[in-house]
């Protein structure tokens, strides 16, 4: 039975660098929105079921009763699961959703959101649609039409002949023992507090460790971006560490604000290359919130890896599909 799942953050696109930059915000009700659009693309399909991920916007329930669900073809479930609205509630829910065998998972919320979503499985299809603020990992996307190719991915009946590609990551181990990972970038703080979460202020930043660089985006990737670009398909990343050097970068790190700076070292790195945690204490942002805390004591090092999750290419999906002939119907 072929099965799509959905995973919206109601919290994505709403810290700190509204206050302290100029990033967008997308309203709840418009995800909802989106959420409506992502089911009926979905059951254009053939889908037979679609599992919904509850929240405390509640996305899935005012999508599901604002459509005519009883002329759909796939049946809409929501998953039962305690709502904690933290970031373990898309751990769970990505974990239950392999564990019902779904075939593909629509996210909507930025790098966190799908990092969250990686911790809970790796294995599954990933279509990540972008709600957040310095989004890197998720494209901007019709909901519609995403949901047309997660669905086609799940039903099986394309071959994955460069419809979608395996996304790296970067793994945390603290005293030999992987503790948390980063799906674009790992950036050591010379704090001692969570905070805010959010990186805002580059002052305190002394180690940036990217699986993309990237000068068409925002934040730590395009100061990485800016000295050797490193696309998603790309099997290396790149440790970048600020200071005093014969290299400045003039980078946008957060949504139009532009700063320059010094580059005392970089080299790229293959898939299994480790980047020791030199700052002590310090604490470790993953994926732009501030996640793991550094002791004196701590052995810390962090390294690139090439089994992230699948990230399917809507455009390429359907442009495979039409060319099968899923989308024509002959006339009798």
């Amino acid at each position: 039975m072929s099965k799509v799942g959905i995973i919206s953050n109601p919290a994505s696109g709403k810290d700190i660098r509204r206050l302290v930059a100029y990033a967008s915000v997308m309203d709840n009700v418009e995800k909802t929105n989106q959420v409506k659009r992502i089911i009926m693309g979905i059951d254009s399909t053939g889908v037979d079921e679609i599992l919904i991920m509850p929240d405390y916007f509640c996305f899935g329930l005012r999508a599901i009763n604002t459509l005519n669900i009883g002329k759909m073809h796939a049946r809409i479930t929501m998953l039962d699961m305690p709502v904690t609205a933290t970031t373990d509630d898309s751990i769970t829910a990505a974990r239950m959703m392999r564990e019902a065998g779904v075939g593909c998972i629509v996210t909507l919320g930025g790098d966190g959101t799908n990092r969250a979503v990686a911790k809970g499985d790796c294995s599954i299809p990933l279509v990540p649609l972008s709600t957040g603020t310095n989004n890197v990992f998720p494209v901007m996307s019709e909901a519609t039409t995403a949901g047309v190719a997660a669905g086609i991915v799940a039903l099986g009946i394309l071959e994955n002949d460069g419809i979608m590609y395996n996304h790296k990551r970067l793994i945390v181990l603290k005293n030999g023992e992987p503790v948390d990972m980063a799906l674009i970038d790992a950036v050591v703080v010379d704090q001692l507090f969570i905070g805010s979460r959010a990186i805002w202020d580059l002052a305190d930043v002394k180690q940036i460790i990217c699986s993309r660089a990237e000068p068409n985006n925002i934040g730590m990737t395009s100061i990485a971006g800016g000295i050797h670009p490193l696309g998603p398909e790309n099997g290396r990343g790149i440790y970048v560490k600020p200071g005093d050097g014969s290299l400045r970068v003039r980078a946008a790190i957060l949504p139009g604000l532009f700063q320059e700076v010094g580059i005392a070292e970089y080299r790229i790195l293959a898939p299994g290359d480790e980047v020791e945690v030199d700052v002590k204490p310090s604490v470790i942002a993953l994926d732009g919130e501030r996640e793991v805390t550094v002791l004196q004591t701590d052995n810390v090092r962090i390294r690139l890896q090439a089994d992230g999750p699948p990230v399917v290419d809507v455009e390429k999906v359907l442009t495979k599909a039409a060319l099968s002939g899923f989308f024509t119907l002959k006339n009798s």
